[in-house]
């Protein structure tokens, strides 16, 4: 997995959880473009030099996922000529599903397992929420319009993992990758976002957080396998496959998908 991960990731020091969605293999034996499909976490904290770097990488559009609240607190630093779109998967009324870190911590810090069942709540809210079914189909209109040659769309919310990694479902599931390979991506995050989730426990821990807030807070900043089986079995069971969820839910046809195999592969 980590040399697979070198492949993926471009080089950004100053960001977290960046990655490459070109290189990978499609079920009829095409391969993701390159400097095209970039999932990361939020862009707050790239320097300069990472600014420049995506910059020259083709970067021309960004998708953000994030509520107004977590843009508010930390809003992205844009690649000069990129064109930056708000596009919020979760609806403004802080549903169950979209609570922060503090809410659960506040409501549940005895239960070790919130963190962890709390994210099929998230997960199935990212499925059948009107407003993230709306965000979703804004990625596709957004990832049709990246049709130049060497240019990139970077798509995110604030840990790159879960509102981004369905996104990344989504978009690779329409090129053709087979799920088993959407799975290894999605996990890939826990190896790119290790020494990030060390430092933030470490720091909790030192600020005096027990084990069980511990156990929440890890399961809220990595993945799990059980999340993207999860998201396969509620998709199959409420809507057949993903191909129908394509179809019927974003609202893709036929000549749509065409264009993002033409736009997307080679």
């Amino acid at each position: 997995m980590t040399q697979k991960l070198k492949n993926q990731l471009i080089g950004v020091k100053s960001g977290r959880n960046f990655r490459e969605l070109g290189g990978y293999q499609t079920r009829d034996g095409k391969t993701v473009k390159m400097h095209k499909l970039l999932r990361t976490a939020n862009l707050a904290t790239l320097d300069k030099t990472d600014l420049k770097f995506l910059q020259d990488y083709g970067v021309k559009y960004v998708v953000d996922f994030r509520s107004k609240d977590e843009v508010d607190r930390e809003p992205d630093r844009v690649p000069e000529g990129a064109i930056y779109s708000f596009d919020p998967v979760f609806s403004e009324d802080l549903t169950e599903s979209s609570k922060g870190i503090d809410e659960i911590l506040s409501e549940k810090h005895q239960d070790p397992k919130a963190g962890f069942d709390h994210m099929f709540l998230a997960y199935d809210d990212m499925i059948k929420s009107e407003s993230a079914q709306r965000a979703y189909r804004h990625f596709f209109d957004v990832l049709l319009a990246n049709d130049q040659e060497n240019q990139s769309i970077i798509f995110h919310c604030t840990a790159g993992k879960d509102r981004t990694g369905f996104a990344a479902l989504l978009i690779l599931s329409a090129l053709g990758v087979p799920f088993e390979t959407i799975k290894k991506d999605y996990l890939l995050t826990n190896v790119a976002t290790k020494d990030f989730v060390h430092n933030f426990l470490q720091k909790a821990k030192d600020e005096g957080a027990n084990d069980a807030t511990l156990n929440i807070l890890k399961d809220l900043q990595t993945v799990h396998s059980e999340y993207i089986d999860f998201v396969l079995t509620t998709i199959n069971k409420n809507y057949g496959s993903v191909e129908n969820y394509l179809r019927d839910i974003m609202r893709l046809t036929d000549d749509e998908i065409s264009k993002l195999r033409e736009i997307y592969l080679n």
